[in-house]
């Protein structure tokens, strides 16, 4: 992935160029990796930062229409905007405080190490069927890591939903 110094606009000193803003990162396409036997998984090398400490992520298990469990991980500045509804409002009023305990305890800080692989908690492995094999999907601000399996079960129901709610475009 580029960084800031990577990216500049060109153009003659007299231009007025000046450097771009660091890009956010951008998930795309799907990649296959295996989890090692301490539940590491590569990220893909093309979603890398040079940087890996340059990366924060947060993870999120999610249940999916389809009945099955996947991560969502977000870059902190996606993550700010999925929490912002979560922590508005009264903390003691008791819905509040029931949807927060909801997630509380399917979040967690995502690190990267110096070769680019994410440590998953087991107990978020074993949830979403993280056991062997991770797809890695992309879904442009933020990735989700899926059993292959339980992700072409979810496309089906995904299809058939879209199917459902817009006959006329499918």
């Amino acid at each position: 992935m580029a960084t800031a110094g990577d990216i500049m606009e060109t153009g003659s000193p007299s231009s007025g160029a000046v450097p771009a803003v660091s890009p956010r990162p951008r998930f795309t396409w799907r990649y296959d990796h295996k989890v090692d036997t301490q539940g590491r998984v590569p990220m893909p090398a093309k979603w890398r930062p040079e940087d890996p400490s340059t990366l924060s992520l947060m993870a999120v298990m999610i249940r999916h229409a389809a009945d099955t469990e996947f991560v969502m991980v977000l870059p902190s500045e996606q993550f700010d905007r999925f929490s912002q509804p979560i922590c508005a409002g009264d903390f003691t009023e008791p819905l509040k405080l029931a949807e927060r305990h909801d997630y509380v305890d399917r979040i967690i800080e995502l690190d990267l190490d110096s070769a680019g692989r994410i440590c998953l908690p087991e107990e978020m492995r074993i949830a979403a069927g993280l056991t062997k094999d991770v797809l890695f999907v992309g879904c442009i601000d933020r990735f989700e890591l899926w059993n292959p399996k339980a992700y072409q079960s979810a496309r089906g129901a995904e299809t058939v939903l879209k199917k459902v709610q817009n006959p006329r475009n499918t």
